[in-house]
């Protein structure tokens, strides 16, 4: 009986330790973590947002750090734990005003609301029926300055729509004003946003028009510009081209895409710029009839072609001659494709300054370089043993006659022979084909003069075997230089 009352007694003791270790267990554990949640009510961005116990003075570090708080988004700060109930809140908007909040007791709510909640929220849809990105948007009460921009790193995309928080305000009338791409600017003064919320960006005088773009200029296209014809600006400057059309895109060689565009007619001028660095520009061209718009290169604009007169006095064949500018960072293309033998002599006419380096490879595979030439002082280059280093590089040779006076000669650099040549006044319709049933050889010449009493400025078109063309877009036949094809 004994035993049995010692072992009620025990087993009382253990559920009283089971019902104590709860107990102790919550005594034990840490308190919650206090935390606001900041919504933003205002209508403009925050910029910086301080809170802080009530007791400070100081209000701490920017909660935000990096960021900032748009209209209509909501922050959740952390504050830690064993923190007091009572807190002070200081925001600092766009527009450099402030908002404050004190005495917050965050522990009967956590919600912070920026902005006047007796009065309704204010927004605005904003349709972008334009055919730029809209970078800025400005929204105040007619008479007041515009304010701060209200989509901060936002963009609205052409054809899109962007719901425009006002914040909560008794105004229903706004003047807004959105900034394009481009810099130009749209502006719908007096909008009632309570009536129609909805705000079309779009100027009634342009027309939606499409345009196909071909780029066959054997380079990666970089960047178009498209504006009325008229408006574009000098080719080397960004000044009147507007925006870039591709954004960050890129079209390589052989590439066909198409635009979609706002113009107040069908003529326009285009602008493009490729991965090298290089640009060419059409105007006028009339993109409702021409389909589609080719940039081939042709309107690149080139360095000063020299004419360079290289003669093989070395023992073997030369297989391939490279010449380009001293500061070009390659060799750029072979200037001879069909080589050079011993003894043999041809004149090219290269695109390059005054300076430039030369390269020739042998069969063999050996190769001899010169730097820094001055192939207008010595036009004549006679390639033999030691001519790397050699004083003169002409000696003994003669320079081959160039064209006559008043005319210029076509040099034909390609593979390919050229099949048609047409030479006509700048703006004339093509005339007829001036090369007739011959035909221009690879590095074969051909010397061309105004006729009798013709002017000197003309439009050259050569079309080669393949259908290629290239075009001298004003050339002057009476220059008295060599023109190479392409």
């Amino acid at each position: 009986m004994r035993g049995m009352v010692a072992g009620i007694w025990a087993g009382l003791g253990l559920i009283s330790l089971a019902l104590s270790a709860p107990s102790a267990q919550a005594q034990s554990r840490p308190a919650a973590e206090r935390e606001a949640l900041v919504a933003n009510e205002t209508g403009l961005a925050v910029r910086e947002l301080y809170l802080a116990p009530a007791t400070e003075a100081d209000p701490g570090p920017d909660r935000l750090g990096a960021d900032t708080l748009p209209p209509g988004g909501s922050f959740r700060v952390r504050l830690g734990r064993n923190q007091p109930c009572s807190w002070s809140l200081r925001a600092i908007l766009a527009d450099e005003t402030v908002e404050e909040r004190r005495n917050l007791d965050l522990c009967r709510s956590t919600r912070v609301t920026l902005g006047d909640t007796s009065v309704p929220a204010r927004e605005a849809l904003i349709n972008n029926d334009t055919d730029l990105d809209v970078r800025e948007i400005y929204a105040a009460p007619p008479g007041a300055a515009r304010g701060p921009d209200r989509l901060g790193a936002e963009v609205v995309v052409a054809g899109r729509t962007h719901r425009l928080r006002l914040g909560r305000r008794r105004d229903c009338v706004f003047d807004i004003t959105a900034v394009l791409a481009d810099g130009s600017e749209v502006s719908r003064p007096r909008v009632d946003v309570c009536r129609n919320p909805r705000v079309t960006l779009a100027d009634p005088a342009l027309t939606w028009r499409d345009v196909t773009i071909a780029n066959r200029a054997g380079r990666p296209l970089h960047g178009l510009h498209i504006v009325a014809a008229g408006r574009g600006g000098p080719l080397e400057s960004e000044e009147g081209w507007g925006a870039d059309r591709m954004g960050q895109e890129t079209a390589p060689d052989g590439a066909t895409f198409r635009l979609r565009i706002r113009l107040p007619g069908c003529e326009a001028d285009l602008r493009a710029t490729y991965e090298d660095g290089e640009a060419e520009a059409k105007r006028g061209v009339d993109i409702c009839a021409t389909n589609p718009v080719t940039f081939d290169g042709s309107g690149i604009p080139r360095p000063p072609e020299r004419p360079l007169t290289l003669v093989n006095r070395h023992g073997a064949r030369i297989d391939e001659i490279y010449v380009s500018s001293a500061s070009d960072g390659d060799w750029g293309p072979e200037r001879l494709p069909g080589g050079l033998a011993r003894n043999d002599r041809q004149t090219l006419s290269v695109p390059v300054e005054c300076v430039a380096d030369l390269r020739v490879v042998f069969p063999s595979g050996g190769a001899e370089e010169r730097r820094e030439v001055n192939i207008c002082q010595t036009p004549v280059i006679a390639i033999r043993p030691g001519w790397t280093i050699a004083q003169r590089l002409d000696e003994g040779e003669d320079e081959e006659d160039g064209p006559r006076p008043g005319s210029v000669r076509l040099r034909n650099t390609s593979r390919l022979p050229v099949v048609e040549l047409y030479i006509d006044a700048p703006g004339a319709p093509r005339g007829e084909d001036r090369l007739g049933a011959t035909v221009l050889g690879a590095n074969e010449t051909l010397d061309v003069a105004p006729p009798d009493g013709g002017a000197c400025p003309a439009r050259l078109t050569a079309v080669f075997r393949d259908g290629r063309e290239a075009t001298r877009d004003p050339i002057d036949l009476c220059a008295g230089i060599e023109v190479p094809l392409p």
